[in-house]
């Protein structure tokens, strides 16, 4: 399996090439689903490429967003000069983006983002006659599922192993969008989920509602799958993926340093696990890899447990902190402080010292920070700067001639790759010849390579400083240049032509039960339960008055869901609502793209060339059709109320209240014994 690790600066990309990334990933200007970082221009994009080249790392760009019209020509051309700078796959969310990269750049290699929400086997196979080499499985998708994919299509399968865990389905989730004007399909997420919440209940009869949970009821702990590579590979997962472009150069180097030992099953230390808390952690879960198990964390991270406060000294201005720990603090470390499990402080004390092999002491300003607390490192500037300082130069062989009256000549290999670079000719030292020691010293400086073996044939010549400073340059340069050598041809810009005019559904109502219909139009109905008598009633009843029936699909489908959803729609005289690829096969009497699709432009949906409804985007003659604000695959019952499958308490009624008031109607959908949740 590759490791693939998050870069979202130039130096967070050389720590995953030193701690031994196979591939990275990373963004540039606000074309990726991380514009909230400074990430990388297309200027310093062709250094980064070249720098992971070097040390034969590949480099993949995320273009992962959904684009508008008037954006996509920009989207295009960006794709063409990463290539030209040697970028060699690109992570791709708008199938109109993909279908115009297939159309006029066919030898380009595609990735399907996360945010397409693949999880199952008919949605790859879509992907796969598209021209898609590798998909990124949505979290969602389980063992069975992976293996199912893998035996049945010849597509590269790439999983997210560590990192953030979104509680909402990738690519759907709205919530940031209809409240922020902040769309996560456009890399703007405001992070709602992350924030507190009340899950109330309320039945219909009731007066007043009843507080079931709260807390940070939405923002999930970080997934974890350390210990189940050996179950993903024998599932037949390629890639390995670490999230984390808007983390710190230390994260992605602790974190890629973890999965490559375990990868070369090598012996993992508590200090590597410790380094991982440190680096950043919301708490730890399987999610979905291991049947639905707790997700909810907390809104930051944790850190690293480190001891206990001993006591405190009030002052007027500044209290003086006694912490029993055996753990090295560092000055201008980042500790929290906890007390009853619910964060109360944060401070980077400058003045630490330490009384005894287990007490530290130091002055802040913060002042509420008592006896009993739990001290928590989020930041160690130890590490942190040992980090920084860290570097694993390419080893390289130098051959140098230097006689009088010759030109010199350097012979240089690296990689298994040589280079040979002449100067000028050399003149006769009269004073001060030029020495071995010399050439040593001036070759050993460079940022990319270590010299591991240099042969020297030297006679009676002479080099100034600034002479042998440029004949490294030029050496090293031209060596680097052939180490980053991109053999594809180039590529030339097109522009794009916008000549599809999409069609879409107008005059329709959003119902869940039969009884609501009673009149001449299209109802898209949302039915609780996918079942054959439920559907049926609403069929009749459109036929009683002449209406339209469209059956709105489940955004997410196991195996058996797909199974059961072709017998209730195949060969039916109603339509059906697509919100995601599995459906597009499906052989019903009409389909209309449904807001799950995330069809942002009249190039994705000139792609379908079926009628299509919106989630956001705003296409000319295009009806927009609100989705859930979320897609929830775990079970919120048992999460927050621990009940069981065999006994599930779910009914109408239960909302979750967001800090501003907003209430979020929680409603079950199923299928066969499959359930997904909804906020409406």
């Amino acid at each position: 399996m590759r490791l693939l690790s998050p870069a979202g600066d130039m130096d967070s990309l050389k720590q995953a090439v030193y701690n031994g990334a196979d591939e990275v990933y990373l963004g540039v200007n606000n074309f990726n689903a991380r514009n909230n970082i400074a990430g990388f221009t297309l200027e310093s994009l062709r250094e980064a490429v070249n720098f992971a080249h070097a040390y034969k790392v590949k480099v993949l760009l995320a273009v992962n967003i959904l684009f508008p019209d008037d954006e996509l020509q920009a989207a295009l051309d960006v794709v063409c000069d990463a290539h030209n700078m040697g970028v060699d796959a690109f992570i791709v969310q708008d199938i109109g983006l993909a279908a115009l990269i297939k159309k006029h750049y066919p030898s380009l290699e595609l990735h399907a983002s996360t945010q397409m929400a693949i999880h199952n086997l008919e949605g790859v196979l879509i992907l796969e006659r598209l021209g898609f080499k590798r998909v990124v499985l949505a979290r969602e998708t389980g063992l069975d599922e992976i293996k199912r994919i893998k035996q049945n299509s010849k597509i590269e399968l790439e999983y997210f192993v560590h990192g953030a865990l979104c509680v909402s389905f990738s690519g759907n989730c709205y919530l940031s969008s209809y409240e922020c004007d902040a769309s996560g399909n456009r890399g703007r997420c405001k992070q709602l989920c992350r924030l507190k919440y009340k899950l109330e209940y309320k039945p219909d009869n009731a007066k007043i509602a009843k507080t079931a949970a709260s807390g940070y009821l939405l923002s999930t702990k970080d997934i974890k799958l350390l210990d189940e590579l050996t179950k993903l590979e024998n599932a037949g997962v390629f890639v390995l993926k670490i999230e984390g472009r808007a983390r710190r150069p230390f994260y992605v180097a602790a974190v890629t340093e973890l999965y490559r030992k375990a990868l070369d099953c090598k012996i993992i230390t508590k200090e590597d696990e410790d380094n991982i808390l440190i680096a950043f952690n919301r708490g730890f879960t399987p999610a979905y890899f291991s049947d639905n198990k707790v997700l909810a964390g907390t809104s930051a991270s944790k850190g690293l447990f480190i001891g206990k406060v001993e006591k405190v000294n009030p002052g007027k201005k500044f209290s003086e902190v006694w912490i029993k720990t055996k753990y090295p603090i560092m000055p201008k470390s980042g500790l929290k402080f906890f007390r009853s499990g619910i964060e109360t402080s944060t401070v980077s004390p400058h003045d630490i010292k330490r009384i005894d092999g287990g007490t530290v002491y130091f002055t802040t300003a913060e002042n509420d920070i008592q006896a009993g607390d739990y001290v928590h490192i989020f930041m160690d500037s130890h590490l942190e700067k040992a980090i920084e300082s860290k570097m694993q130069k390419l080893p390289v062989s130098v051959n140098i001639t230097a006689k009088e009256g010759e030109p010199v000549k350097v012979e240089l290999s690296a990689r298994g790759v040589k280079y040979s670079f002449v100067g000028d000719n050399l003149q006769p030292a009269k004073s001060s010849p030029l020495k071995i020691e010399d050439l040593k010293e001036a070759f050993k400086k460079s940022p990319l390579f270590t010299v591991k073996q240099l042969t020297v044939k030297l006679s009676n010549v002479f080099m100034t400083k600034a002479q042998l400073n440029e004949l490294r340059r030029s050496a090293y340069d031209g060596l680097t240049n052939e180490l980053c050598k991109h053999q594809d041809e180039k590529l030339n810009k097109v522009k794009i032509e916008n000549d599809y005019l999409p069609r879409t559904l107008k005059n329709f109502k959003v119902i869940e039960n039969a009884c609501e219909i009673k009149e001449k139009i299209n109802y898209i109905f949302n039915p609780e339960k996918f079942d054959k008598e439920i559907i049926a009633e609403a069929e009749a009843a459109c036929k009683k008055c002449g209406a339209e029936l469209f059956l709105n699909l489940p955004y997410f489908a196991t195996k058996s869901d797909v199974e059961k959803l072709k017998t209730l729609v195949e060969n039916k005289s109603f339509g059906i609502i697509l919100n995601n690829l599995y459906a597009i096969c499906f052989d019903a009497n009409k389909k209309v793209i449904g807001p799950g699709m995330n069809v942002y432009n009249t190039h994705s949906a000139k792609y379908f060339d079926l009628p299509v409804l919106t989630a956001e985007a705003k296409i000319s003659g295009v009806s927009k059709l609100k989705a859930p604000y979320m897609t929830l695959r775990h079970c919120p019952m048992r999460e927050h109320l621990g009940a069981k499958c065999s006994e599930c308490n779910y009914t109408d009624g239960y909302v979750y209240v967001m800090q501003s008031g907003k209430r979020l109607k929680l409603k079950r959908q199923k299928v066969e014994n499959s359930c997904t949740f909804y906020l409406l």
